[in-house]
């Protein structure tokens, strides 16, 4: 396993950075990055440092990381591409990089305090570190100063894509608030379904709404905070903030290694916290939910996302137990006539529950860990021990695929559980992290 995992990073990398997968995603992704730069810390560390440094290039003059950063080398075999997102020009986007005009989940903070871990020589990657070290404290900047009008210490998200869930059920609450025309969506044609079946992927119906929000940003030349006063998707979604609030914590210790002031990351931290607690838990549910800012009302619907939180210490003892709980029911768990890997993306019992289309309830390898550290976190070692066990038997029977389905028994027409993209690098990457190779 640890040699084929290996191999399939050898594969899809592209010089300074690794591709998320051979031909479905052939640029570099923002919170990929994070992922895949783990899988080579132990064996290549300075590809892991690159994988970093080629993502920062896109970073925006306002702290912004964009969530694509484009490979001139392939230009024209993705969509939206470069020309679609209309980036050109914007104003503080780097020149000569092509970006997306939005952002996803900050995991860079803790990602690189993992590297900080794992590196050979710390002196000598002292450099790489601090200018790391500025440019992710700028990236949290960005979110506290425009993704946070009201100062609650909740980043809000406006675009599923920036979520890094792109097609949970929870975005269909939003969406069927927000109202527009037909002729607002601009002609597109999906390139994604020539690689893997429309079964797996997003319906056409999602993806009109989202080319809908990337017009309107474009219309506006991503203008911020100016575009958000009349914008319809902003969403405060409770895994994002977990993310940002870890990564602040990461940020302290990083910044008490190198000598820097870290006040700001404790005040984010602390107040990112107690808003997810005063918002964004949901007592019915016992556990996280997102929160639509524009409705002014919780989204009530169970992801893996709203389990996250435990990643960031933000539940208290009662609170984290109810998590876990729900972890072990037959929302997550599923029945012993028809029993569950963990852990579905989507609940097992919510109504937009499937099984193998993208985000709508398959497994994927980078939620299980992010939620595997949470649960040692709260001395649930047990239940962490068990969902890693599951993940690596998952690549071990399916092979490195993009998600899983999540049921254990198969239906008898269906061979192979693995869907989307497969050779998938952050399925390889955390598999070798897991190891410890």
């Amino acid at each position: 396993m640890v040699v084929a995992a290996k191999n399939v990073l050898k594969d899809n990398i592209l010089g300074a950075f690794t591709k998320p997968a051979p031909t479905l995603y052939p640029h570099q992704w923002n919170w990929d990055a994070g992922f895949i730069a783990l899988g080579y810390a132990r064996s290549d560390f300075r590809q892991a440092c690159s994988e970093m440094t080629a993502l920062f290039r896109g970073q925006w003059k306002n702290g912004m990381l964009p969530q694509i950063v484009f490979s001139v080398e392939n230009v024209g075999k993705y969509f939206p591409g470069y020309r679609f997102w209309d980036t050109n020009g914007v104003p503080g986007k780097p020149r000569n990089v092509r970006t997306s005009g939005i952002s996803m989940p900050p995991v860079h903070g803790f990602i690189l305090n993992c590297l900080l871990q794992l590196a050979p020589e710390t002196k000598t990657y002292r450099p790489f570190f601090r200018r790391m070290f500025d440019r992710i404290s700028l990236l949290h900047q960005y979110y506290y100063q425009y993704r946070d009008p009201a100062g609650e210490g909740l980043a809000f998200i406006c675009h599923p894509w920036e979520s890094g869930m792109d097609n949970l059920p929870t975005w269909e609450e939003v969406f069927n608030t927000i109202r527009f025309d037909d002729s607002e969506v601009p002609f597109y044609e999906r390139q994604d379904l020539e690689h893997v079946d429309a079964l797996y992927r997003p319906r056409k119906l999602s993806y009109d709404r989202y080319i809908y929000l990337v017009n309107l940003l474009r219309q506006q030349r991503y203008r911020e905070p100016e575009i958000w006063e009349n914008y319809p998707f902003q969403v405060q979604e409770p895994m994002f903030n977990a993310i940002l609030s870890h990564s602040n914590e990461a940020l302290i210790e990083l910044g008490e290694w190198l000598r820097c002031d870290t006040g700001r990351f404790r005040e984010w931290q602390a107040q990112t916290n107690r808003a997810m607690n005063n918002k964004l838990w949901s007592e019915s549910k016992g556990t996280y939910v997102s929160y639509d800012r524009v409705q002014r009302r919780q989204i009530p619907i169970t992801t893996a996302g709203g389990l996250i939180p435990l990643l960031c210490g933000a539940p208290d003892k009662t609170r984290a137990a109810r998590m876990i709980n729900l972890l072990e029911s037959p929302s997550f768990r599923g029945t012993p006539a028809q029993p569950a890997w963990m852990c579905a993306s989507t609940a097992l019992d919510e109504p937009g529950f499937d099984p193998r289309r993208y985000w709508r309830g398959p497994v994927w390898i980078n939620m299980n860990w992010l939620l595997f550290h949470g649960l040692h976190r709260y001395g649930c070692h047990t239940i962490a021990e068990r969902l890693r066990a599951d993940s690596l038997e998952l690549v071990r029977q399916y092979g490195f695929w993009e998600y899983f389905n999540p049921w254990k028994n198969l239906p008898e027409d269906e061979t192979n559980g693995g869907y989307g993209s497969n050779q998938f690098s952050w399925t390889a990457a955390l598999t070798l992290d897991w190891l410890g190779m």
